[in-house]
């Protein structure tokens, strides 16, 4: 039974997936791999926890998402999700779960038992069918050896003596000449998959059926010597914690402004790290301390689970300051999403520590598990899509970013933003580029590949939207052009008797015009040109000497100003500025 279920999986995945992309194949195929193997298990006996089955919910949802959408940002990582969720609820179904370990790693690495089984069964087929005896087999193969090399030789012989003898094996050479050797190569690495699938799964179903010993250990009691280290602990942890949150809400939830001395992204980032580091020592702290049934443990542990509640809470409005201000992407989601279960797993942790009769440890799995799944079916691609280009920011929408993580998931929504009136030329143009990728990139779907986010596309029309952008390009064109008129008149209007221009880049150019002067001074006005002339500001209004002073800008602000103390210039300062002539400083020489 085994053999034969393992033999048809084995053809079959190379069926639906062996040089094809995941779609409704890999539901198909997880319907039928657990339908073969609960089958077996149940009729040797073997199912003894019916339990573990509601893990095919999850695995069945996972699966699913291969089908049902387009994104490929949990693609790798489900299979490997999948593959640990089988592992585990056949483990729970066989009353195996102490030793999951041992199956697993047995599975990976003893195929003695598949291999053993494998030749046990063939050499009884063979015995049924009465086949030729191994004697009989060796003089046939010795026969045929010998008879096609004699007739090989011959062969060529005559081939050589006549050539239109020759040529009636001229088919034969060209189909040699002509062979291709890849996909020679790719049929023997497809016989091999087959073979090293049959043998895993044969083996699995085997290891599971296999009776572990359970090694009894004797439990130790709990020292009350330990008892004092531990209230200690934890005392002081809830002390360092206490003052910890205290600073968390008089900064944070008392929105005292902290642009100008902290970084966002260093400041969300390291906050989030933090908290995880905490969090882990939190969980190990309360696993070891919740062992003993004292009432002042059980409440320093509450206490210390309300801090780190209200640390997730602080490290997530950190997050959201940081993506108010450069935007979501998929790290920022995954960040909110981890804190929101990790509050929602400190629920049962709390109730376990008045009832003992609750493992939090499942509870918490539980929790973890139904996240990740309604995280495969929330389509955060078009969530993070939508806030980013509904976000009120100085920041401009990264839409290079939107390209990269754009799949046939947020085709549609793309679509709808195009529509706004809000968006300018270029934006719009950014979108429709996205579009035009994605409608280009899709292509005919086998059976095997079918999914229902790419199938979709066959109805875009590819020629509509390239005219959109053809009339997009045109009135950007039309734009960019009247902004260059605008720059133009307001060149023109400025008056031409500077004392001093210098254009660095197309973001910083620099005039000085003196506007004022009396008895041998000046007053100098320094303006500054950004953004490729579209943008004029005036920097400083500076009192110096008329004549002998000079100035000279460099990139990014850099300048010095040569300013003589004197209308007689009997000696000069030297100063330098580092924001474009806003402020100066004069720069102090030794005496010699």
């Amino acid at each position: 039974m085994e053999v034969v279920g393992s033999i048809v999986l084995s053809i079959v995945q190379s069926i639906l997936f062996y040089g094809k992309e995941l779609g409704i194949s890999i539901i198909l195929f997880l319907i039928l791999a657990n339908g073969i193997l609960y089958y077996m298990l149940y009729k040797k006996n073997k199912i003894y926890n019916k339990k573990g089955s509601f893990l095919l919910i999850p695995i069945l949802l996972l699966g699913s998402t291969y089908f049902i959408f387009a994104n490929r940002v949990f693609y790798t990582m489900n299979l490997f999700i999948l593959a640990l969720l089988h592992i585990l609820m056949y483990a729970i179904v066989t009353n195996n779960f102490i030793h999951i370990g041992n199956i697993a790693v047995d599975t990976a690495i003893d195929l003695e038992d598949a291999i053993t089984i494998t030749k046990e069964k063939t050499k009884k087929v063979i015995g049924k069918q009465k086949i030729v005896e191994k004697e009989r087999m060796k003089k046939v193969a010795i026969s045929l050896l010998f008879v096609f090399g004699i007739v090989g030789i011959i062969l060529i012989l005559l081939a050589s003596a006549d050539s239109i003898f020759a040529s009636l094996f001229s088919g034969v050479r060209i189909f040699f000449r002509n062979m291709n050797m890849t996909i020679i190569w790719s049929l023997m690495l497809r016989i091999i998959i087959i073979a090293v699938v049959y043998l895993f799964f044969l083996n699995y179903t085997l290891k599971l059926q296999k009776e572990y010993k359970q090694e009894e250990k004797e439990s130790k009691n709990i020292k009350n010597e330990y008892e004092f280290t531990i209230k200690l602990l934890l005392i002081v942890l809830n002390i360092i914690y206490l003052v910890f949150c205290f600073i968390q809400i008089q900064s944070l939830f008392a929105k005292i402004n902290m642009q100008e001395t902290f970084n966002y992204a260093n400041y969300a980032r390291t906050g989030f790290f933090q908290l995880m580091f905490v969090s882990i020592i939190n969980f190990a702290i309360i696993l070891v301390s919740n062992r003993y049934n004292k009432k002042l443990i059980k409440i320093l542990n509450l206490l210390l689970v309300i801090f780190t509640i209200v640390i997730a809470i602080s490290s997530m409005y950190r997050m959201y300051m940081y993506e108010m201000e450069y935007g979501l992407t998929y790290l920022r989601m995954l960040v909110y999403i981890i804190l929101i279960s990790e509050i929602a797993c400190f629920i049962p942790i709390i109730i376990s520590l008045f009832n003992k009769k609750l493992h939090f440890i499942k509870a918490c799995f539980i929790i973890v598990l139904c996240v990740y799944c309604g995280i495969n079916y929330m389509n955060l691609e078009n969530i993070i899509i939508k806030k980013n280009m509904d976000r009120q920011s100085s920041v401009p929408v990264d839409y290079e970013y939107i390209a990269s993580i754009a799949s046939e998931d947020s085709f549609t929504i793309l679509e709808e933003k195009l529509q706004e009136e809000n968006r300018t030329t270029k934006e719009k143009l950014e979108i429709v580029d996205i579009l035009l990728r994605l409608a280009n990139n899709s292509k005919s779907l086998s059976l095997q590949e079918w999914n229902i986010a790419k199938a979709k596309m066959k109805n875009v029309d590819i020629q509509n939207l390239q005219e959109q952008r053809k009339a997009l390009e045109e009135i950007y064109d039309e734009e960019r052009k009247d902004e260059e008129r605008k720059i133009e008149e307001t060149i023109t209007t400025k008056p031409k008797n500077y004392l001093y221009h210098e254009m660095i880049n197309e973001n910083e150019e620099y005039f000085v015009e003196q506007i004022d002067s009396v008895m041998g001074t000046a007053v100098w006005k320094i303006e500054k040109a950004t953004n490729n002339k579209k943008d004029y500001q005036i920097v400083n209004e500076r009192l110096v000497v008329s004549t002998p002073s000079k100035i000279k800008f460099f990139e990014n602000g850099l300048g010095f100003l040569e300013r003589p103390t004197s209308i007689y210039c009997e000696k000069s300062e030297l100063l330098v500025t580092h924001d474009s002539g806003k402020t100066f400083e004069t720069i102090q020489f030794p005496n010699r």
